[in-house]
């Protein structure tokens, strides 16, 4: 009986290259897009807290007849009530869990060591650290509005005193690095007027979260309104400048015509 015998023939050095080769590119091709799945699954949950945050808000204003939650964490050394930051008021009264307080989206290095940051003081402070990813619109607050350094009955921190809630940003992601870094608020009056505004307002919020890159009325993050809905939105959509803004109750109901007359 006669046996055939097959040669199986190895593969060539040249060949596995031109296998790795395509692998790599492969790989290549995919990483891309697998990194904008991931940043958009976080943008997603980054969305979910803040849904959570406003809510747990307009809970707490409902059951203090109307009155806002307020922002106390400076940005700077000097203590001005942190206990009485919506940080504390909302966790310390159970409306919120307060894992919530941190985003998705937030990499700071001045989150504590064992909330998985490096421990790494913001400068300017006495040494404080981060305490929240979120910050509240100053224009809804009592002890930062800038209308009520005016006035104080112009003091927009009770829900019957803005017209337009739905229009009216109240939560915002603060800058991740600098002096606000420790804040739980931004000054938006002193953001000035596009193109630079951006520029300005990326030392306090974190314009460019979810997009990533430079700020730019192009560069977007997510914001949380008043009337409870969180949208991710270009810098452009909600601030441009004082008259025109999602931000000051005084003109935030005309953003739309404001932007259209213009």
């Amino acid at each position: 009986m006669q046996h055939t015998f097959t040669r199986r023939r190895a593969f060539t050095l040249v060949e596995l290259l031109v296998v790795v080769a395509i692998l790599a590119i492969v790989i290549a091709l995919a990483f891309p897009a697998l990194a904008l799945l991931n940043q958009s699954g976080r943008t997603a949950n980054c969305v979910a807290n803040l849904r959570s945050l406003q809510l747990a808000s307009l809970a707490y204003a409902q059951d203090h007849a109307g009155w806002l939650i307020d922002a106390r964490l400076p940005h700077g050394a000097h203590d001005q009530g942190s206990t009485e930051s919506f940080v504390e008021v909302l966790s310390r009264k159970n409306y919120c869990d307060t894992s919530l307080i941190r985003s998705p989206l937030d990499t700071s290095p001045h989150w504590a060591v064992e909330q998985g940051g490096e421990g790494l003081p913001v400068p300017g402070t006495n040494g404080a650290l981060r305490r929240t990813s979120y910050g509240l619109n100053n224009h809804l607050a009592r002890e930062f509005s800038p209308w009520a350094a005016i006035d104080p009955s112009l003091a927009t921190d009770r829900l019957s005193k803005v017209a337009h809630h739905a229009a009216t940003v109240q939560l915002v992601l603060m800058a991740e690095t600098g002096a606000f870094a420790a804040a739980d608020h931004p000054h938006v009056e002193g953001w000035g007027s596009a193109p630079q505004s951006a520029t300005i307002a990326a030392s306090e919020v974190a314009v460019a979260a979810v997009s990533g890159g430079r700020p730019s009325p192009e560069a977007r993050t997510n914001w949380s309104f008043l009337d409870g809905h969180v949208e991710t939105l270009p810098f452009g959509s909600v601030y441009i400048d004082a008259e025109r803004n999602r931000l000051d109750p005084a003109v935030s109901g005309l953003f739309e015509r404001n932007l259209t007359a213009n």
